[in-house]
């Protein structure tokens, strides 16, 4: 799977005012803010695509907090394009760039990617930053430099993360070796590119560098990479210490972490959405990892070792992202708010405030994002297969898929195989609401803590 940047149009050309180091006419100035909107965004796709071949789970939740930064970074200058230009289209900055964020992402393994793309690319965009701000006008342009004084903290905090494990991974002599050729060679290709910002292109290298003979294993690698102490669940068995009781919920905020990869994989590989479906993308997945995170505290502050919980998780990469979405949305969300609120209500009720608050922020972020799902699943389904279904029809296929499900399949998940005993006719005339009903996990005991 390669990542694809069709925006709008390429954008090409040098900055046009020869005082450009120092002062910035506002078409230059829309160049270059262009720029950083363009290099913004593919970071997070890119780093989207790696999130898969993140071993740990605190790196993955760390990653997507830096895929919703780095889209919020590209929200705020879009904004400000649209501003100092009168629209907000993000063009792609060159073929050039394109061809350089397509080639220095497709490293042979994580720490390869981490040294190259933050230790590098990353480091160059905060150099360009830097670079831009020294030529901004303190009166002329005061919004610009707002925003990118306050991108930049961010900015190095990640590559300050990244710097971290990669000072550890290469104490492995062929992490090493591995991780000095990736790096070399983005660094070679940033010369050669005349820089992040390609305002060196006079004194750059003719070509592109040669590229180290090794095989790509990401961006969006076929076989997810999951902890070495994870023990694979079935979300039918949960825990016997959560089983009978409410704690039940915090394992399953927990096992949300298996949703992550899976919506990467969306997030990098669907192509030619607008703008803005990438940055509700990105915030969407942001709160699995955050979800996850509510989760796994809880049941640590109530005194388990969440490393002897089990969580559902399949390792192979998913193929069908739009279906997947769309059920994730509109199923999973969707038809888990009754339960939710009920749970919330027994904690608040039982003097457990922690555990409610996590059972109601869950439910407020859970909400955005069955709003996201209903604004652009028939989007995604229209650019895939190219029919225009409403969201009615693709949630009424999804329940149709759901409702053919033997006893084995749905009937098994729920404990109550309520929808295979319909008749043909009650399963054509049941409501989304009905559908929700029908599915949700039964026999879930919400009077004992």
């Amino acid at each position: 799977m390669s990542v694809q940047f069709e925006i709008e149009k390429f954008e090409s050309g040098a900055l046009e005012n020869v005082m450009g180091n120092y002062w910035m006419r506002v078409s230059d100035q829309i160049h270059l803010v262009n720029r950083f909107v363009f290099l913004e965004w593919a970071s997070a796709r890119v780093i989207a695509g790696w999130v898969p071949a993140a071993k740990e789970f605190e790196w993955k939740s760390e990653l997507t907090r830096m895929m919703w930064q780095n889209m919020s970074f590209a929200s705020q200058l879009r904004t400000r394009k649209e501003e100092l230009s009168g629209n907000s289209k993000v063009l792609i900055p060159s073929e050039a760039l394109q061809t350089f964020i397509q080639d220095v992402s497709r490293a042979d393994g994580f720490f390869p990617f981490l040294a190259g793309w933050f230790l590098e690319v990353s480091k160059a965009q905060v150099d360009a930053y830097e670079r831009f701000l020294e030529a901004l006008d303190p009166i002329f342009d005061a919004p610009t430099i707002d925003i990118v004084e306050d991108v930049l903290p961010k900015k190095r905090k990640q590559i300050a993360w990244a710097k971290g494990l990669v000072h550890e991974a290469v104490k492995d002599r062929n992490v090493l070796e591995r991780v000095e050729a990736w790096r070399g060679y983005t660094r070679a290709y940033l010369r050669q590119l005349g820089g992040i910002d390609e305002r060196d292109r006079a004194s750059a290298s003719p070509a592109a560098p040669a590229r180290p003979e090794v095989e790509a294993y990401g961006p969006a690698p076929a076989v997810r990479t999951m902890p070495d102490w994870l023990k694979p669940g079935d979300f039918n068995e949960p825990p016997a210490e959560v089983r009978d009781n409410l704690k039940i919920f915090m394992w399953h905020y927990m096992t949300e972490i298996q949703v992550v990869d899976p919506m990467c994989y969306v997030f990098y590989g669907v192509p030619d959405m607008p703008f803005e479906f990438y940055y509700d993308f990105s915030r969407h997945i942001w709160d699995e990892t955050r979800h996850h995170q509510m989760g796994v505290r809880r049941l640590t502050q109530m005194g388990y070792d969440i490393k002897q919980f089990p969580i559902p998780y399949v390792a192979e990469a998913i193929q069908d992202l739009e279906n997947f979405y769309a059920e994730l949305t509109m199923v999973g969300e969707t038809c888990s708010f009754t339960r939710k609120k009920k749970s919330m209500d027994s904690f608040y009720g039982k003097g457990d405030i922690l555990s409610g608050m996590t059972a109601e922020i869950d439910i407020v972020d859970e909400r955005m994002h069955v709003r996201f799902g209903k604004k652009w699943i028939p989007l995604l389904f229209k650019q895939k297969f190219n029919v225009d279904k409403s969201l009615d029809e693709v949630v009424r296929d999804i329940m149709n898929r759901w409702m053919q499900l033997d006893d084995s399949g749905l009937g098994k998940l729920q404990g109550n195989p309520e929808l295979t005993r319909l008749t043909d006719e009650e399963k054509k005339s049941i409501s989304h609401f009905a559908f929700c009903g029908k599915i949700e996990f039964k026999n879930l005991n919400f009077d004992q803590i």
